[in-house]
């Protein structure tokens, strides 16, 4: 075996550099990374431009355009390994980066770059700084509502083609839970101030939804709290979650594909929200919404399971 290996890279060897890196062209980052070790004809064809070209996705020279801070670079490969860092786009209020076994691009937008219902009246939501420990210079924090809605809106032809998408919800209830119930007016207000305890959260559970401008949709629900309890019974398959760390929770609003050399104009909407009843609910973070290959999102699920 060892020595049908040597043959076969030696007679590779003596192949053209081009033809080398047309080959490499078609496979992973991760296939061309391994395979650069073997010899050097594959390692010098591994590093070209033309390879690390193809790995990196159609529009990136749009969201380089589009950084805040300009990258600084000496080759397509360093260029594609600064991008597997989030790079923040649009004045901050978005972060793109590439998966680095595959060059997918991920994106994740901030609650600023999101519509929050009453998200600018401060009796409703406050704009809070995580001191760096988030992925944005402001998350949103949800004081009181009884009319609790968030939506957002990204244009595909940002992400990589031809794979699914999932969108999730990035969510932290803020504080122990409480049993108080608050009234409305400026009782709930003064009152969640002091406390800021969340509630509300498992009288009705939260609906997701994503839907996408070629006529795909997708809906589900979960309770934030108590979030095992079944809401088949509201109508709605359960949405997948995750527990992310301190306390961070991401719920899944839906999932859809990205297709391949489409014409035309196409965008994915998305939402959370619980508008029946009139039940008035609190205590939440919200830090964004991530847009990412539905591979990385039961991968990660899968090994937290284990």
């Amino acid at each position: 075996m060892g020595d049908d290996l040597n043959e076969a890279l030696l007679t590779m060897s003596d192949l053209p550099e081009n033809c080398l890196s047309r080959v490499l062209e078609l496979t992973t980052p991760k296939d061309v990374c391994r395979v650069s070790v073997l010899c050097r004809a594959l390692k010098f064809a591994g590093n070209s431009n033309c390879v690390w070209e193809k790995m990196l996705p159609p529009h990136h020279r749009d969201l380089l355009a589009r950084a805040c801070n300009p990258l600084q670079f000496n080759s397509k490969k360093e260029l594609y390994f600064s991008l597997c860092e989030p790079v923040s786009i649009d004045k901050g209020t978005k972060k793109f980066w590439l998966d680095k076994a595959t060059g997918k691009a991920c994106f994740m937008l901030s609650p600023r770059d999101l519509a929050i219902t009453w998200g600018g009246d401060d009796r409703y939501w406050h704009w809070i700084s995580r001191d760096g420990s988030s992925s944005f210079e402001d998350i949103a924090e949800l004081i009181a509502v009884c009319w609790f809605e968030v939506q957002g809106v990204f244009d595909c032809k940002l992400l990589s083609p031809g794979i699914a998408y999932t969108v999730s919800f990035k969510l932290k209830l803020n504080g122990p839970a409480s049993n108080h119930r608050r009234r409305l007016g400026t009782m709930i207000h003064a009152f969640h101030m002091n406390h800021r305890s969340p509630y509300g959260w498992d009288i009705k559970p939260v609906k997701f939804s994503v839907t996408t401008s070629w006529g795909h949709q997708q809906q589900s629900a979960r309770f934030l709290r108590n979030t095992e309890n079944p809401v088949d019974n509201e109508g709605y398959q359960m949405t997948s979650f995750r527990h992310v760390g301190k306390g961070w929770m991401e719920f899944d609003a839906g999932e859809f594909f990205v297709e391949e050399n489409e014409d035309g104009p196409k965008e994915v909407k998305f939402y959370m929200n619980e508008l029946i009843g009139g039940d008035w609910k609190g205590g939440l973070l919200l830090e964004g919404v991530k847009i990412q290959p539905s591979y990385l999102v039961t991968e990660r699920h899968n090994v937290r399971e284990e």
